[in-house]
């Protein structure tokens, strides 16, 4: 039986010697002893953020049915080749990118519950914070780094949701370190097989290290490091073709990339308005790198800025690995000040290693603690209302928004039924297009809802369709809440 959904790094590269990082060919690469001294201490800060972040409640429509999928795989002992969810698109063939972390995430929740899989959240952001750290390497200066990873983690809250994002994340900061001279690049073999099993960006390590590469080449003539560690990244994502999936988990990316059309309608994927803290520093950290740039060019950090930043400006959800890529180089770029990272006593390590270690733990015992989930966004009651009324049953051909959908999946598995969920590379084009009439209560809503044979509407009340089906003869009101009304055929 399903669950219901509501309850109320150490070593980076294998041992033995390597050489020394070969500085950046701007003259910016880690310099000896920057890893030193205060370093480790800011290091864990950082990931104590990275913590706090992560082991907040529950709430990404995404991570729900990711949960549910999990659930699916431990009952059935496979992998889903065709939608188990809607009554719209049941039995259509359906890719399972992130059918691993769907996996992590219910084998998480059966170990230890929700809880757990908070905690589990938590060690992802903490190891991006770390991640994000190690990236500023570039600068020897304490005030530096720290503010060039407070402006990254600053994002954070808003663009590190705990849904399989944060594994690709962790996949391209290991690529960027790599390319750093900071890991060796055998790590991204097993790397790469985890991050397309998980998540769908893994071309975006390709696209990285080609980038970093041609830069390389145009300052300074000649090819650097980047070539073998692209053939590195390559091995890794080959592997990643030996899953139960097979090798179609390589064509996902341009399975979605063709159906760019479905995406207009999802919030991440439209341009940034810039009404939110994560979206202004986006803005000002490719502002400040370009500034950066102006004062010590070099084509290396160029490439990856112009190209990772201009797919920030055209889709919210690329600001969080456009961060990633700008931290080396806005840290490479401005200018020295005050004290070094190794500078610093090493006295001062021991009572602050401690103080970071008191607040992971507190941090982590908090995550223990219910409610696990932060649910306000969903219609709780009025579902709940609509199963003792008997209106979402098995037969049932409700309509609600797509993170509607989302919820009935963790919440009931396989008898979800619902309409549409954010799983937009697998609905029929004319379903997501249908679904933009009924967001906008267009001309035809009423055509729509009968083209599904719609047995009842869940919506929000203060929206356009919500205020039509309230205002038409042909629909009745049986429920209302403060947010969410319930119509069904007069």
């Amino acid at each position: 039986m399903t669950a219901p959904v509501v309850d109320g790094p150490a070593t980076l590269r294998p041992p033995g010697p390597r050489p020394a990082p070969a500085p950046a060919p701007d003259g910016s690469g880690p310099r000896p002893g920057a890893g030193l001294g205060l370093g480790p201490v800011l290091a864990a800060l950082a990931g104590t953020w990275g913590l706090l972040v992560g082991v907040t409640r529950l709430h990404d429509n995404s991570f729900l049915t990711h949960l549910a999928t999990g659930r699916l795989i431990l009952e059935r002992g496979g992998v889903p080749r065709v939608d188990p969810y809607s009554f719209t698109a049941a039995g259509d063939p359906w890719v399972v990118q992130s059918w691993l972390a769907s996996l992590v995430y219910a084998g998480t929740e059966e170990l230890g519950g929700l809880g757990a899989v908070r905690l589990l959240n938590g060690a992802l952001c903490a190891a991006l914070g770390v991640l994000v750290w190690a990236l500023t390497a570039r600068s020897r200066s304490v005030a530096v780094r720290v503010a060039v990873t407070a402006a990254v983690l600053a994002a954070a809250p808003d663009l590190w949701s705990g849904r399989p994002l944060l594994f690709g994340l962790i996949g391209l900061a290991l690529v960027l370190l790599a390319a750093e001279g900071r890991l060796d690049p055998r790590w991204l073999v097993p790397a790469g097989w985890v991050w397309v099993n998980t998540h769908g960006s893994f071309p975006l390590a390709l696209a990285l290290l080609v980038l970093l590469a041609v830069g390389t080449r145009l300052d300074t003539g000649a090819w650097g490091g980047e070539r073998r560690v692209l053939g590195w990244a390559a091995a890794g994502l080959a592997l990643g073709a030996v899953n139960p999936l097979g090798p179609r988990l390589l064509l996902f990316p341009a399975l979605v990339g063709g159906k760019s059309e479905a995406f207009r309608s999802v919030a991440e994927w439209q341009p940034p308005g810039y009404d939110t803290l994560a979206q202004s520093l986006v803005l000002a950290v490719l502002l400040a790198g370009a500034l950066g740039l102006a004062r010590r060019p070099s084509w290396r950090a160029a490439l990856p800025l112009v190209a990772f930043g201009g797919l920030a400006l055209t889709a919210t959800r690329n600001g969080a690995p456009f961060l990633l890529v700008a931290a080396p180089v806005l840290a490479g770029a401005v200018p020295d000040l005050g004290p070094a990272v190794a500078g610093v006593r090493r006295a001062v390590l021991r009572p602050a290693a401690v103080a970071v270690a008191v607040l992971a733990l507190v941090f982590g015992v908090a995550a223990l603690q219910g409610p696990h989930t932060a649910l306000g966004a969903y219609p709780v009651d009025a579902v709940a209302w609509m199963e003792d009324e008997g209106l979402w049953g098995p037969e049932a051909r409700v309509v609600a928004p797509d993170y509607v959908g989302n919820y009935r999946e963790a919440l009931r598995g396989e008898e979800a039924g619902a309409f549409i969920d954010d799983r937009v590379d697998m609905y029929p084009l004319a379903l997501i297009q249908d679904y933009r009439t009924l967001l906008d209560a267009g001309p035809g809503w009423p055509a729509v809802l009968a083209r599904y044979r719609a047995t009842a509407v869940l919506w929000p009340a203060e929206s356009p369709l919500g205020g039509a089906l309230a205002r038409d003869a042909g629909w009745r009101v049986v429920h209302r809440d403060e947010r969410w009304q319930v119509v069904v055929p007069a």
